[in-house]
């Protein structure tokens, strides 16, 4: 079937969906949804748990102003005149913990003029998707534009947020809600920063003291069990979990107030002892390392892959140790990069040949990061777009997080109270688009918006990851969308996503007051107004 492109406009201009799907062809019938409790899964019975799972999420939402009964829909029922009827075809019903191609969260949705609702997906990702789509179309109690046809898949595989449990911690219900979250976005990436300088609130095997001396109160950390549940909660709604171990620095939680782990920690430059690095010489460092990896293995064998951190360690922390001098002497180590590259060798023999792990390895990065990466390596960007050119040698696989506009935690001060960069607001994300330069021979796989955790805490989660994350989640599953709406029109979707987000309990951040939001024409016409474009103008020459 051929699909026109050209009527995307107007579908989703009166649909307002979030993010704009690829392809439709539409009618001209509006039909009303009548009964609303009487939904209806064709063959339900043969579906895995898993998958009834999933549609007992969705069946919620989409029937949360009414007490109706998940259990009555599996009993198909082709005479309940006036409510949805699913007919579901997955080409494989096997539960899936990521996916790597956008193939595998395509569908194809089809909805006639007696509200029977044909889903062809790859599997329950792809479904997961769908049903989204469709709790967005009959919101209101009725879909327009019937027959409606629509064939739709991302552009990038990763569509992620990351959420810092290290600063704060942040108990299972909100990384639960962050979930539910992300999935009614089509986001499909809880990148989970664990560990920091502060605490490591993940309860370790054989040094279970670590967590115990760095955790803020008695019960304020993860277990295996926790673990395990989140997997598999985000799994069914079609959202993979990335953990974040992060060494060789923000470290000073592995020794604090422990006597024979204090040594393998180098404080660096604080007088309240907040930042830590590895001493990467010593033996002892390397056990604890692998005993902690072998836990992160263990209690996350069923992610894609895991994020060894590796940013910021400061060269000068190492001046402190004679002894480390002259082990560089003594192994031909030249500089501190080297040294850091040699923990880093070390760190990832343990991953493969010790623990004999096979999931990759993602890293951060930015222009001022000299170490190597291997070919299989994640290089997890923190830079801007623009200075990819600087490593467009490189043919690892991408995740974009520029600095500017994507890090949700700045302008808001940092911990001790003072001013941190300027605040990045949702218009600055919208304008962001991934784009790899000329001859780059890596491959951008997506991109994820980070929210650190030193002034975040679970009451002010939501309204920072949100609704700016949406926009990002936008971008990622469409970023050709942009090119075919008008900017009021893009409003007016954002501020049908900020209502949906509020109507399911997420207090999320306002993007604007409540006049503008009714008079979108008026407030948005453009992305920009002559004198907005010039005030941005003259902030850019003066970061120049």
């Amino acid at each position: 079937m051929k699909f026109i492109i050209v009527i995307t406009i107007l579908i989703v201009g009166t649909y307002q969906l979030m993010p704009m799907p690829k392809q439709y062809i539409k009618g001209s019938k509006s039909i009303k949804i009548i009964n609303q409790c009487g939904i209806q899964f064709t063959n339900a019975q043969q579906y895995p748990e898993h998958v009834i799972e999933l549609l007992r999420h969705y069946h919620q939402l989409m029937t949360s102003k009414n007490q109706c009964n998940f259990e009555m829909s599996l009993n198909f029922n082709l005479k309940n005149q006036g409510a949805l009827k699913f007919h579901i075809s997955l080409q494989n019903d096997e539960q899936l913990y990521w996916v790597n191609k956008t193939q595998q969260e395509a569908y194809i949705l089809k909805i006639d003029e007696y509200l029977n609702i044909q889903i062809d997906a790859h599997n329950h990702w792809g479904l997961a998707r769908a049903l989204d789509t469709v709790h967005q179309l009959t919101e209101n109690d009725k879909i327009e534009f019937l027959p409606l046809i629509i064939e739709d898949e991302p552009a990038y595989t990763y569509r992620g947020v990351m959420v810092d449990t290290a600063r704060h911690f942040l108990p299972l219900k909100t990384l639960e809600r962050t979930i539910d979250a992300l999935a009614i976005n089509k986001m499909n990436v809880m990148h989970w920063h664990i560990t920091d300088d502060e605490s490591f609130p993940l309860l370790l095997t054989n040094y279970s003291r670590i967590t115990h001396t760095s955790k803020y109160s008695e019960n304020e950390y993860y277990t295996k069990s926790d673990v395990s549940y989140l997997i598999e909660y985000a799994s069914i709604r079609g959202v993979q979990i990335i953990p974040e171990i992060d060494s060789p620095a923000h470290v000073q939680s592995w020794g604090r107030n422990i006597s024979d782990l204090e040594n393998i920690i180098l404080n660096c430059g604080s007088s309240v002892k907040q930042y830590g690095q590895f001493d990467p010489t010593l033996d002892l460092t390397y056990e604890v390392v692998k005993s902690v990896l072998q836990d992160l293995s263990d209690m996350f064998s069923k992610v894609q892959f895991v994020h060894f951190g590796g940013d910021e360690a400061i060269k000068s922390c190492y001046n402190q140790r004679p002894s480390i001098q002259e082990f560089m002497n003594k192994n031909g180590i030249a500089d501190y990069i080297e040294l850091q590259t040699y923990y880093r060798q070390r760190q990832k023999n343990i991953w493969k040949n010790e623990i004999k792990s096979k999931k990759r390895i993602a890293y951060w990065y930015n222009k001022d990061d000299k170490l190597p990466a291997e070919d299989d390596d994640i290089i997890h960007w923190w830079g801007s777009t623009e200075e990819l050119e600087l490593v467009s040698n490189r043919t690892n696989d991408f995740i974009l997080s520029d600095y500017h506009p994507l890090y949700l935690d700045i302008g808001v001060g940092n911990a001790f109270g003072n001013p941190y960069q300027t605040y990045q607001t949702w218009k600055d994300i919208y304008k962001w688009t991934p784009k790899a330069p000329e001859g780059f021979k890596g491959k951008i796989i997506g991109g994820e918006a980070p929210l650190w955790g030193e002034t975040n805490n679970e009451n002010t989660h939501f309204q920072r990851l949100f609704i700016r994350s949406s926009i990002l989640g936008d971008t990622l599953w469409n970023p050709f969308s942009k090119q075919s709406e008008k900017f009021y029109e893009f409003a007016d979707r954002l501020g049908q996503m900020e209502d949906r987000m509020n109507k399911y309990g997420f207090p999320v951040s306002p993007f604007t007051h409540d006049y503008c939001k009714r008079h979108t024409k008026i407030c948005f016409p453009i992305l920009y107004t002559e004198q907005e474009q010039s005030v941005e103008q003259q902030h850019k020459f003066k970061e120049l």
